[in-house]
């Protein structure tokens, strides 16, 4: 090579490693912003609710994904359902109660064998004065004798659970001594829960309740089970 071309092939050299500086560059500086996307995904996902898919999706647009039908059908039975109740619309509420299961009534959370199950056409009358054994009360351990009036407004709608401020599918909230177990006296079930974190600041969170109505499915269809009403236990 001639000595004269040699300051020529130099400055091309440091021309090809000062580009290819540039290019390791550009890939360092792209990939914490990726890596910071997918953990904030991330992180949402973990922590969320069942409905908080929705809120995962919104972030990703290209990757949302709706509620599917059964759990449209879900949350549509469970706000018909509680507001049959509220409406003290017995009628409407045996519409919805699967007719070989049944409806059980459990006042507290653990649903125990001492529990009452009434097919839909043998659902007792708010008229009846009829005194029913629906268990044992926390506590005291004295037999819970009521009418059924008088335990559906002590142990099913003694609040407004149809405006409750947390409603959750499937996700427990009210957390007691007492343990919620519909999912384990009916496999493959679903559950929504109506929940109130408490009334009195006093009571420091003691006084929560909750009402969760338990479903089976029924095809695309989803069967009532059972009406439990959660508290604060001893």
């Amino acid at each position: 090579m001639k000595p004269r071309m040699l300051p020529y092939f130099a400055m091309l050299l440091a021309v090809a490693l000062l580009a290819g500086c540039g290019g390791g560059n550009d890939d360092r500086n792209a990939a914490p912003p990726a890596a910071s996307g997918t953990a904030a995904v991330a992180s949402q996902s973990d922590s969320a609710p069942s409905e908080g898919a929705s809120a995962t999706a919104s972030a990703s647009p290209s990757a949302s994904a709706a509620p599917s039908d059964s759990q449209k059908a879900l949350s549509a039975a469970a706000k018909d359902v509680v507001e049959a109740l509220r409406d003290r619309d017995l009628k409407r509420l045996s519409a919805w109660i699967d007719p070989k299961l049944g409806l059980r009534f459990s006042p507290y959370a653990a649903m125990t064998e001492e529990d009452r199950i009434f097919k839909p056409e043998a659902l007792p009358s708010f008229k009846s004065q009829d005194k029913i054994k629906w268990g044992t009360a926390d506590g005291s351990g004295d037999p819970i004798e009521l009418s059924f009036r008088d335990y559906f407004d002590k142990f099913v709608y003694d609040k407004d659970f149809d405006t409750a401020p947390s409603i959750s599918a499937n996700k427990l909230v009210g957390k007691g001594n007492s343990v919620y177990n519909g999912q384990d006296m009916y496999p493959g079930s679903a559950f929504v829960e109506f929940h109130y974190p408490g009334f009195d600041d006093a009571a420091d969170g003691m006084d929560w309740e909750s009402l969760i109505l338990t479903f089976v499915q029924d095809g695309s269809d989803w069967r009532l089970v059972a009406l439990t009403h959660a508290q604060w236990t001893i």
